[in-house]
């Protein structure tokens, strides 16, 4: 019965999902991984953390290098995730070589590269229909097998804006527990899933305030780039599937994605008595920028980015609030299906802090030289003692893979971790949170750090109540499945008829209005 890691890394050809892929074959060939160790000082952990609630353990097991660790890349672009996935194995081979020969290290990591696959599925979360046809291929092939015994974590990353990257993962792992390569139109090779890695990321940027920006650094260097405001956008930007563009890509895609995998997530507590994670991707930009009552889908608002980041926090505070629930009392309080029945699937927020990635080719800066001048930048504040800020991808996935592996009894929550609070951060003038900032906690938000020689970390930040909407996230969520139900129900309705009426039958049923 094989046990081996089945990793879905989405948008991994590029940026953050690449250095998430990286970090992740780095410490899954240790026995140790250094990122799955405590870090944070938890007193006292979070009784949903620490117990074992229906014999569900909370940690994972790293022993057996010959278990089988696939990462599955699902990328939009098929030649830019092949060029990516020799870069991968590459990287990983030049890590083995630099331990010592004949160290018990050295055997564990050599048998983990015999073992280790990297994959390739098609996926675009800017399309629901994309999500939906993964959702059921997976779900498909799940209700065909069983007993085997395999962890996944899926990252995703969508494409890059309008005119951006592409990027999209997946993972698979067959009854051997070798893992298959397969497209967008295949059958679904993995039974469950242990992870999801939300990564995605894009805007509708249109410009750099190149000016304005500059003037900032100098004023106000370090938060001129935590909490940039110079990146304009615009706005009204919408999807082929005629939802706001920013919005399906960084929130509600990644909603579909966890509905339609749900299944596979519990399965995968069934069969190794160990708790799912779910990793959503918010950004230290995250801001309530946005009208919950009149512009939910973003379209109205010059925010979107910051405002679908905020959202993405809305509604893993909603989520991870019923699967305590679920865990304490047996049920949740309101939508129930929205969550694992006994609270096995847990919900966390990451963040990757600044680092330099292809999102910002889409600010059009027409000065030559300009990404040097970007990194001089990122180098100065730095030295000022700007902890976000991050010099690789590597190190900008520390938060996302820590969070992914380390035990959750290491892992403080606004339960455990009363004294974290909103109030601890400096926020600039020109931010939501200067002036209306509630010393209320509504979420942890765990984000990649360094200090100013380089040293990579795990930092917590806590997300304020919005206290001006305090129920924006059960309205939020309840909208959110409203609307993933009528997409879902016309497309079962259509593949009677054939797949394109099951999606033009389920697109119009979410039009209709109800659904909103």
């Amino acid at each position: 019965m094989s046990k081996g890691l089945v990793i879905v890394v989405t948008g991994a050809n590029g940026g953050v999902g690449f250095g998430i892929c990286h970090r992740l074959l780095v410490n899954l060939s240790s026995a140790n991984p250094p990122d799955a160790q405590p870090f944070f000082n938890v007193k006292e952990a979070d009784p949903a953390y620490a117990r074992s609630y229906h014999g569900i353990l909370n940690e994972y097991d790293f022993s057996d290098p010959e278990a089988g660790v696939t990462i599955i890349m699902a990328c939009r672009d098929p030649k830019r995730a092949q060029d990516a996935r020799a870069r991968l194995y590459a990287l990983l081979d030049q890590h083995i070589a630099k331990i010592s020969l004949g160290s018990k290290d050295h055997a564990y990591a050599s048998t983990f590269r015999r073992n280790v696959r990297l994959e390739l599925e098609t996926l675009d979360l800017s399309s629901v229909r994309s999500v939906l046809d993964f959702g059921r291929r997976a779900s498909d092939r799940a209700t065909m097998h069983v007993g085997v015994v395999v962890r996944t974590i899926i990252i995703t990353q969508l494409p890059y804006s309008v005119q951006g990257t592409e990027g999209g993962i997946n993972t698979r792992v067959g009854v051997t527990g070798q893992l298959v390569l397969a497209g967008s139109l295949g059958a679904f090779p993995y039974e469950y899933i242990s992870h999801l890695i939300f990564n995605a990321g894009t805007a509708t940027y249109s410009h750099l305030d190149i000016l304005g920006f500059v003037l900032d650094l100098f004023r106000w260097p370090v938060h001129a780039v935590h909490h940039p405001r110079r990146n304009m956008q615009v706005n009204g930007v919408l999807s082929k599937d005629n939802l706001g563009y920013t919005w399906q890509c960084n929130t509600f895609g990644h909603y579909m994605l966890y509905r339609s995998v749900q299944d596979l997530l519990l399965a995968y507590t069934r069969h190794t008595s160990r708790s799912a994670r779910v990793l959503w991707m918010s950004s230290l930009d995250a801001e309530p920028e946005f009208d919950p009552a009149d512009d939910w889908q973003l379209t109205k608002t010059y925010h979107s980015y910051q405002a679908s980041k905020f959202q993405i926090e809305l509604i893993v505070s909603e989520l991870e609030k019923r699967t305590i629930e679920a865990q304490e009392t047996g049920r949740a309080s309101s939508l129930g299906e929205t969550v694992a029945p006994h609270g096995e699937i847990h919900h966390l927020i990451v963040s990757p802090g600044i680092t330099s990635t292809n999102m910002s080719s889409l600010l059009n800066i027409w000065i030559p030289g300009w990404r040097y001048l970007m990194i001089a930048s990122f180098w100065i504040v730095r030295l000022l003692g700007a902890p976000h800020v991050l010099m690789s991808l590597f190190s900008a996935a520390v938060s996302a893979i820590h969070l992914a592996l380390v035990p959750l009894a290491a892992v403080p929550t606004v339960r455990s971790e009363p004294r974290i609070s909103p109030l601890d951060v400096e926020y600039p003038y020109w931010h939501a949170y200067h002036k209306n900032c509630s010393d209320r906690v509504m979420a942890l938000r765990f984000g990649s750090e360094n200090d100013k020689w380089g040293r990579d970390r795990t930092g917590v930040i806590a997300v304020p109540v919005w206290e001006e909407h305090p129920n924006a996230g059960e309205v939020l969520l309840e909208r959110f499945e409203r609307l993933y139900q009528a997409y879902e129900v016309g497309y079962e309705d259509g593949e009677r008829e054939g797949k394109e009426s099951g999606y033009a039958n389920g697109h119009a049923k979410a039009a209709n209005g109800k659904a909103w």
